[in-house]
């Protein structure tokens, strides 16, 4: 299906479903001096009345008070920028690695530089934003004012390897703590020039001695700057209406930096390799980005179309010039998957890396549109293999066990967190999926009957922990419940001795008071529901919701009819495709420029933004997300919603094997750090052997596995899992508390990938308390699905594989069309949007 200019899957309010409308507190809202539509009123250029608050950009507008703070940064990649009283402050990273982790690492002391207005009032906001990018404004006025007040307009674009400032009547300056080289420091239009001095030019060359850099400014216009030396200082003596355009084209100029050059300094000064390309795409920029997808069959090509503008010039020379294609940077996976051409233009790749950071080599691309060739996981609702006739028999014994399995009483209410909640409705999805798999039909019955019910409670609005929508920064949330065991009914639970005053599981409650007479405690409270009222985890949480209602529905079609509209509030929430459903903000996780999704909300820490950014922990649960809504799609009968959930799930599994997984050959991390085979936490600064609830490699290992699905069969391949099992298996085994709360079950899987008859002997050891509801890693599990899972694999008795993977270690269906996996489209035979397309982008010199 086209998805151009993508329709929406909903328009309808929310509240006009029965769904509970509240607002924040202040505090907790979205602060209306960092945007320029206030609260509750549509964005003025889209019409949405959601913020973002998850998008890489989030922190700029997280936290009260100083307007200056690099903890609110964004890497925006190559720079990592963080908003500036008068502008914008940058930084060029470098990597740190040690054992554990490796790190963007920089200096917001010294080595970093600021663009911005002299002139503007202090305070930067949100004047427009899409997907890949972020407009930030300082000066009054709205976007469509026309009054002459100073004015700055930053646009943030993912990729740009330049700075881009747009100033009405506004005064430029170019600031950096660091001292200007004393023989080199400053040229004006190719010439030395003095420093401290007055000079005109339009262009300004600058280096700095602190961190080697060499900066270039363009000037759209004739200006004259006034220049100081101990702060590197350039200041317009008079406003403009222009644009400057700043780019580092040289990170090793004399050989100082102990970061950027090649050999250790003192080291020979390097060539400015990408000075002249960088001059020769100055004059166009970018302000913005469209994301839209064409699929057909198992081939999808998801299409950035970069927004751009040409820098003004008061040259006539220079205006009569052709305008040049947009200048970007690709990241590893898009050299993988090879980047292909749109929109009629030529893609040009230069060859080389133009800069390294802790997701790898950038290298530069010119073009005006992108189109990512992927190639969509050829699953659907069951098993890719079939069930393997030896252990049918077993199987059909362990369902009819587990299909009487009794939901915990607080997640039958509904007083559950969403998260478990949702794991659990999953667990009951997946094993009526394998009924019907097996021909049970009886029980497929029972359970669908079972799995609708509980889907219900929650998306009806009749659990106890209400799902209700946030008005204030728009979005589907858990209202909490403060769960008590005991009634006061016969007994006084805030007085009685501890023990004392226990009621029977069907008389627990929810303490607090949902709105209108009461607050959600989710919406003050950070840690409560590991954080869904403050929008963390949300294509977790949700994405096991939209699991199991997906089942639901291709068991019941007649219920999803019914409950179709409240059934589309998971999927809004998490993956809006579209501007026009103003409830929700479009692709609220998605990042389509790096491939993964981010996890990370509007939580704070001590008050301030995380300095290492945004960042994401389990790619199997956001894997799962998309496998989900394609399954939603499906059963829905909604093309456009399946098909969106196969890009994104097959975006979403290239990113986790290039920046998650690490093989012995992988080239995006240092030998150091690739020995753990795994990254646990990918930060926008920081990647961490680490979970959030510990770091033991039993859980940075299980964390990136649960839950198994039909898409595990594509994400989990059989060479990194032989270089990475053992790691965490074998800590597992070392730990009681690994098969106490489940983690064991997910190893036990593993294992099956290459060894399923081994895997199956473990499988029927497993204690039961490794699947029960106070498992936290087993309790979306069940004895069945993990049989089911060893009984379909390509290496169980009687059955071969469908794919050849890379290392040749499966063996093929007799007379079956063989399917290579990792598989990547060409761009001829990419599905089109009507232009030719290059050949693939090669990997940096």
């Amino acid at each position: 299906a086209l998805v151009s200019g993508s329709p929406p899957y909903s328009r309808v309010p929310p509240k006009d479903l029965g769904v509970l409308v509240v607002k924040r507190s202040a505090e907790q809202a979205p602060a209306p001096e960092r945007w320029v539509a206030a609260e509750g009123a549509p964005d003025l250029e889209s019409g949405s009345l959601a913020r973002p608050t998850n998008a890489w950009w989030t922190n700029f507008v997280l936290g009260q008070g100083a307007s200056e703070m690099e903890n609110g940064n964004g890497f925006a990649i190559p720079f990592i920028l963080w908003p500036h009283k008068q502008g914008v402050s940058a930084c060029l990273p470098f990597v740190l690695a040690q054992a554990n982790q490796i790190e963007n690492g920089f200096d917001s002391t010294i080595t970093f530089v600021t663009l911005g207005a002299a002139d503007v009032p202090v305070g930067h906001r949100v004047a427009r934003h899409d997907p890949l990018s972020v407009s930030l404004q300082w000066g009054n006025g709205t976007a469509k004012d026309t009054r002459q007040a100073p004015r700055l307009t930053v646009p943030i674009v993912r990729g740009s390897p330049y700075l881009t400032m747009e100033y009405e009547s506004a005064t430029p300056f170019f600031d950096s703590p660091q001292q200007l080289d004393p023989q080199a420091g400053f040229s004006v239009d190719g010439m030395p020039a003095s420093c401290p001095g007055t000079h005109t030019g339009r262009k300004f060359e600058v280096v700095l001695v602190q961190s080697d850099e060499t900066w270039s400014i363009w000037s759209s216009q004739n200006v004259t700057v006034g220049c100081q030396t101990d702060g590197a200082l350039l200041k317009a003596k008079s406003p403009i209406t222009g644009v400057w355009r700043a780019a580092v084209t040289n990170n090793c100029t004399f050989g100082r930096s102990a970061f950027h050059c090649r050999k250790s300094p003192p080291a020979d000064p390097e060539p400015a390799r990408y000075a002249e390309v960088l001059e020769e795409h100055r004059l166009t920029y970018p302000v913005g980005a469209e994301i839209d997808m064409h699929a057909k069959g198992d081939d999808a090509a998801v299409r950035i179309h970069w927004m751009t503008k040409r820098m003004p010039s008061d040259e006539p020379a220079v205006n009569r010039l052709p305008q040049p294609p947009l200048l970007m940077a690709a990241m590893e996976h898009h050299r993988t998957l090879g980047l292909c051409s749109g929109g009629g233009s030529e893609l040009k790749h230069l060859p080389g890396v133009f800069h390294r950071n802790i997701n790898g080599a950038l290298s530069l691309v010119a073009a005006n549109e992108w189109l990512l060739p992927y190639a969509l996981l050829p699953i659907s609702w069951h098993s890719a293999h079939g069930i393997a006739d030896l252990h049918r028999a077993a199987l059909i014994t362990a369902l009819q066990e587990d299909s009487n399995w009794e939901v915990p009483q607080n997640y039958v209410t509904g007083a559950g967190d969403p998260y478990n909640a949702g794991k659990m409705l999953s667990r009951l999805g997946v094993l009526a999926l394998i009924a019907e798999e097996l021909g049970e039909k009886e029980i497929t019955s029972k359970l669908a009957k079972h799995l609708t019910s509980l889907v219900e409670t929650y998306a009806s609005g009749n659990a106890q922990n209400k799902f209700v929508y946030d008005g204030s920064w728009g979005g589907y949330i858990s209202c909490g419940c403060l769960y008590d065991d005991c009634r006061p009914k016969g007994c006084n639970p805030n007085g009685a001795p501890p023990g004392t005053c226990m009621c029977s599981p069907d008389q627990a409650y929810c303490k607090n008071e949902a709105p209108p007479g009461g607050v959600c405690p989710t919406t003050t409270d950070p840690g409560l529901d590991f954080g869904n009222g403050f929008y963390n985890d949300h294509h977790f949480h949700w994405g096991y919701h939209i699991f199991g209602a997906a089942v639901a529905a291709k068991l019941d079609p007649a219920w999803a009819k019914r409950n179709r509209e409240r059934l589309l509030l998971y999927a809004r929430d998490i993956a809006n495709p579209s501007k026009e459903d103003a409830h929700f903000p479009v692709w609220r996780h998605k990042d389509w420029y790096t491939g993964w999704s981010w996890a990370a909300g509007i939580a704070l820490g001590g008050g301030k933004p995380y300095r290492n950014g945004r960042n994401q922990e389990s790619t199997s649960e956001s894997i799962n997300a998309y496998f989900g809504l394609q399954l939603l799609g499906d059963a829905l009968g909604d093309d456009n919603m399946r098909d969106w959930g196969r890009a994104a799930l097959a975006s979403e599994v290239v990113a986790a094997q290039t920046y998650w997984q690490m093989t012995s050959d992988s080239t995006v991390y240092p030998e150091i750090l690739r020995k753990k085979t795994l990254i646990g936490i990918l930060w926008q600064n920081l990647a961490q052997y680490q979970t959030w609830f510990g770091g033991s490699p039993y859980m940075v290992h299980g964390i990136q596995m649960i839950p198994f699905t039909q898409a595990s069969e594509f994400y989990l391949q059989p060479k990194w899992v032989n270089e990475s099992m053992e790691v965490g298996a074998e800590d597992c085994d070392r730990s009681g508390a690994c098969e106490i709360d489940g983690w064991s079950t997910l190893f036990v899987m593993q294992r099956a990938i290459l060894n399923p008859s081994k895997a199956w002997e473990l499988a029927n050891a497993l204690p039961s308390h490794s699947f029960s509801g106070e498992a936290p890693a087993g309790n979306g599990n069940s004895r069945t699905a993990t049989l089911f899972w060893i009984a379909t694999r390509p290496t169980a008795a009687g059955l071969a594989s469908r794919f050849i993977h890379p290392s040749g270690t499966l063996p093929l269906a007799p007379g079956m069309n063989a399917i290579a996996w990792p598989r990547y489209p060409s761009c001829l035979a990419l599905p089109r949007f009507g232009d030719e397309s290059p050949p693939p982008l090669p990997a940096p010199n």
